[in-house]
């Protein structure tokens, strides 16, 4: 079983938590909008989670609580965070146990009737939370999701990930184009079919995206809702485990055996030749070859639309 916000609530503080922020148990509601808590987990971010913070700042949503959970940082990440207190509403930094750990336990203290995740190396352009949540509100849907631009680690932009309207159909043995940074989801999905599980340290968000399509959990694709993200990051990174745990989770909610093995075998040979190439190729041409895919992807989801 999934852990639930109630598990976390009830666990004893680690020693030597460190706490900051503003503090402010709630915000009070403008302009009749309902709130919406980001939240960031960070690790040793000091290069990157200043573009983060200052992006969700600039947010258009007039009404938004911040929490920043740091694993315990050793690189000046917590003197940062301690300096913006004056826009965190809350900051922790403590020794966790991974990824998923670090996303539980901002959620648990959330107040917000919906909930965003973006790591210390992602950001929001300004109107992204009001998008999704105008679009969660005229829907009805459970979640929202957009597009993700990534970008080399000097921030010129890479690729575009279009969101997959129809990721249901390949959802049961991949994980689809649902750009987990650009997700914006309904407090309440969390609290009926719990967190993240804390055995998976890089496809928590497939087994999620799984567990609840199972359970009737309803996402949308809000075309041009754009995130963006470093490839320096450790999703980028950690590729091949992700596709391992993939695999295994689609197995473990009944999809074939045979059929996820040999998924994931053509996975991971794609992608390393991808990453090959985009280690001998000439970075201008490389660049040039994805924004011609790139185009081609955009000109076939307008003609879709």
């Amino acid at each position: 079983m999934p852990p639930s916000i109630k598990d976390y609530l009830d666990r004893v503080p680690v020693a030597g938590r460190l706490l900051g922020g503003r503090h402010k148990a709630r915000l009070q509601h403008r302009d009749g909008s309902e709130l919406v808590t980001v939240v960031t987990i960070a690790f040793n971010s000091i290069d990157t989670i200043g573009r983060t913070i200052d992006s969700i700042v600039a947010q258009t949503y007039p009404t938004v609580e911040y929490i920043v959970i740091d694993g315990g940082s050793k690189d000046g990440t917590v003197d940062l965070l301690a300096r913006r207190s004056d826009v965190i509403d809350l900051w922790m930094s403590e020794p966790d146990r991974g990824i998923s750990d670090a996303f539980n336990k901002g959620i648990a203290v959330a107040t917000g009737e919906y909930i965003a995740l973006v790591n210390s190396d992602d950001w929001l352009d300004p109107p992204h939370l009001a998008t999704a949540i105008a679009a969660l509100k005229r829907t009805g849907a459970d979640f929202a999701f957009g597009d993700l631009m990534f970008h080399w680690g000097n921030a010129n932009p890479a690729h575009l990930l279009l969101g997959e309207a129809d990721y249901g159909r390949r959802l049961v043995h991949a994980m689809p184009h649902i750009n987990h940074p650009t997700v914006v989801c309904r407090r309440r999905i969390y609290e009926v079919y719990g967190l993240y599980d804390t055995s998976l340290c890089a496809a928590m968000d497939y087994e999620w995206l799984l567990r609840g399509k199972m359970a009737g959990v309803v996402g949308i694709y809000v075309p041009g809702m754009m995130s963006h993200m470093s490839l320096d990051g450790v999703s980028h990174r950690n590729y091949s485990r992700g596709l391992r745990e993939v695999r295994d989770v689609s197995i473990r909610y009944g999809y074939p055996t045979l059929l996820a093995k040999s998924r994931y075998l053509m996975r991971l040979i794609k992608i390393k030749v991808r990453l090959a190439l985009s280690t001998w190729v000439p970075r201008y041409l490389y660049e040039w070859l994805r924004r011609r895919v790139n185009a081609h992807y955009r000109s076939n989801g307008a003609r879709a639309a």
